[in-house]
C-alpha cells in the first residue's frame, strides 16, 4: 500500500501514464513527453483550455458544497464567479458533471448565468433561500444574487431552488436545490455556438473520459475542478485540468490510477473536503491555485453559531479557541493536523468574503494578493491587540494583520505574510512581486522584544 504523509498532498499520474513521464521534485508528473499522436492532441486542447481561461479572465472562484451541520445543506451553500467589472454572463452556464463511475458525466446541477452580470468589484456569487450568513460576511460591491423561490417537497429548505422554483437559474436532476456532497466535477462553460446543457445530459456515454473535450460541441470551457469523497476517490471520473480526492479510510492502493482527462492531475488530500475556493485572485490550473479544506461548526474553532464556518482541523481532541481573556500572550489553538491543503491556521473564516476575493494568508488588505500593502498594515498595527487594542473581545475582533489568530499582532503574524509574499503569483496583483520581502524596522524590533519580555513577565505571574 502506498504511504501518504498526513497533511501534505499526494499527485497521482492518470491511467495512461507511461515510463515517459518524468517525476518533477514535487512529486507531480509531467506530460511534456508523451509521443502517442492522441495524448498529444489531448494535451494540446488541456493547453486550449488554459489559454482561453487567461484571456476570458471568467473564473469559478468559490464552491461550498457541504456545510458541516446537515441543516446547513439546504441553506449555506453558495457558489461564486469571478471576473472583470460589470461583465456580461451572456450564454455563460456554471455546470456539475456526476463523477460516480457508473453515471459518470451526467449533468447533475446547472446554473444558467445567461441573465446576469458580475458586480462592480467582477464577483457574482448565487446563495440559498434561508442562507445564515451575516452582512458583514458579504461584500456588497458584488453581485449577490440569492433564490427567493417557493418551498421544494413536503416544505423542505428550498435551497438554489429548481427549475421554476428558482429565482437563480438552477436546475439540478433531484429538483432538491442543492449541489451533491459526493464526486463531481464543475465546468464554467461559455455557448459560443452549441446547443444549451440539460440536466440529465450525458457528456461521456462510454464513462471513459469526455466524448467532446470541451464538453460538446460549440462549447468553451473557461474553467473546471473536481472533487471526489474518500469513498469515490479511486473510482470517481473527474474531468478537470485539476482535480481532488478525499484519501479513502483503507489508504490509497499500489499501482492506483485515477479516472481523469488526458493531461490532467489528481491530488489526494488526508481530510473530508466541503469547500473549494481559489487562492485569492489565482488564474492557473495547478493545485497552487486552488484552497480545498475541510470545515468545522466546531466551537472550540471559534464558531458562534449560523454560517460562522471556520478552517478545520483533524478528527480528535483539539483544544477550545481562546476567548479574548485580556492577556494578548494566550497562545493560539494547535491541531495535530490543519485539514486545508494550504495550512490555513485552524479557526480562520473562510466564508468572509462572499461577493469578493477569496481568503489567502497574509492578505490584510483583502484584494486577493499577499503583497507591500498588506506588509503596511502589519507594520502599522504591530503590536495592536483586540479591537483596537481594548479588551475584552469577542473571538470575532481579531485584527486584521493576525492570521494566527492570537489577538496579537507580532512577529508571528509576520511571518505568515511573510511565507505567501507573492501569492498567488504573478497573476494580476498591481505591485511587482520581485522586490524583496521588506524587514521589519529596528523601531518595530526593539518594540516586539519588549513585547515578548513583557508577555514572559505576566505569564510567569500567572502561574
Amino acid at each position: 500500500m502506498a504511504r501518504l504523509d498526513l497533511g501534505s498532498p499526494r499527485f497521482v499520474r492518470p491511467k495512461y501514464a507511461s515510463r515517459l513521464w518524468p517525476v518533477l521534485h514535487d512529486g507531480t508528473y509531467s506530460s511534456m513527453k508523451i509521443v502517442s499522436h492522441k495524448l498529444f492532441i489531448a494535451a494540446f486542447l488541456l493547453c486550449s483550455f488554459v489559454a482561453t481561461s487567461a484571456t476570458a479572465e471568467l473564473f469559478i472562484n468559490e464552491i461550498m458544497f457541504d456545510p458541516p451541520s446537515n441543516s446547513g445543506d439546504g441553506k449555506d451553500e453558495y457558489i461564486e464567479i469571478r471576473g472583470l467589472p460589470n461583465q456580461s454572463l451572456a450564454n455563460h452556464y456554471l455546470i456539475f458533471l456526476e463523477g460516480e463511475i457508473t453515471n459518470a458525466g451526467l449533468i447533475d446541477n446547472i446554473f444558467d448565468l445567461g441573465a446576469y452580470t458580475t458586480g462592480s468589484n467582477g464577483f457574482l456569487s448565487i446563495r440559498q433561500k434561508d442562507f445564515r450568513y451575516q452582512p458583514e460576511q458579504i461584500n456588497p460591491l458584488g453581485n449577490n444574487l440569492v433564490n427567493a423561490g417557493p418551498d421544494l417537497i413536503f416544505g423542505a429548505d428550498p435551497g438554489f431552488g429548481s427549475g421554476a422554483n428558482s429565482t437563480v437559474g438552477h436546475t439540478d436532476e433531484g429538483g432538491n436545490g442543492r449541489i451533491e456532497n459526493g464526486a463531481f466535477t464543475a465546468m464554467l462553460i461559455r455557448n459560443a455556438s452549441g446547443a444549451a446543457p440539460v440536466v440529465g445530459e450525458d457528456l461521456d456515454l462510454g464513462n471513459d473520459g469526455l466524448d467532446v473535450p470541451t464538453g460538446k460541441i460549440g462549447w468553451q470551457v473557461l474553467d473546471a475542478v473536481a472533487i471526489a469523497e474518500e469513498d469515490e476517490t479511486l473510482t470517481a471520473r473527474s474531468y478537470a485540468p485539476i482535480n481532488f480526492g478525499a484519501r479513502p479510510v483503507e489508504g490509497i492502493p499500489n499501482g492506483f490510477q485515477p479516472l481523469i482527462e488526458p493531461g490532467a492531475t489528481f491530488v489526494v488530500l488526508p481530510f473530508e473536503i466541503e469547500y473549494l475556493g481559489r487562492w485569492g485572485n489565482s488564474t492557473g490550473q495547478t493545485a497552487a491555485d486552488w484552497h480545498v479544506s475541510n470545515i468545522t461548526d466546531n466551537p472550540g474553532s471559534g464558531f458562534i453559531g449560523g454560517a460562522d464556518y471556520r478552517q478545520s482541523g483533524a478528527t480528535g481532541t483539539i483544544p477550545d479557541h481562546p476567548a479574548s481573556d485580556g492577556n494578548p500572550a494566550t497562545p493560539a489553538p494547535q491541531v495535530p493536523i490543519l485539514e486545508s491543503s494550504k495550512n490555513v491556521p485552524y479557526g480562520t473564516r473562510l466564508t468572509d468574503t462572499i461577493g469578493g476575493p477569496n481568503f489567502i494568508t497574509g492578505d490584510f488588505t483583502g484584494d486577493g494578493y499577499v503583497d507591500i500593502a498588506d506588509y503596511t498594515v502589519w507594520r502599522d498595527t504591530f503590536g495592536q491587540t483586540g479591537p483596537g487594542g481594548l479588551f475584552p473581545a469577542s473571538e470575532s475582533d481579531h485584527p486584521a494583520a493576525d492570521p494566527n489568530h492570537d489577538f496579537v499582532v507580532d512577529s508571528a503574524d509576520y511571518a505568515l505574510w511573510a511565507a505567501n509574499f507573492g501569492q498567488p503569483g504573478s497573476s494580476g496583483s498591481s505591485l511587482s512581486f520581485s522586490r524583496a520581502i521588506p524587514e521589519p524596522t529596528a523601531g518595530i524590533l526593539v518594540s516586539l522584544i519588549g513585547a515578548v519580555t513583557a508577555m514572559g513577565s505576566r505569564g510567569r505571574r500567572q502561574n
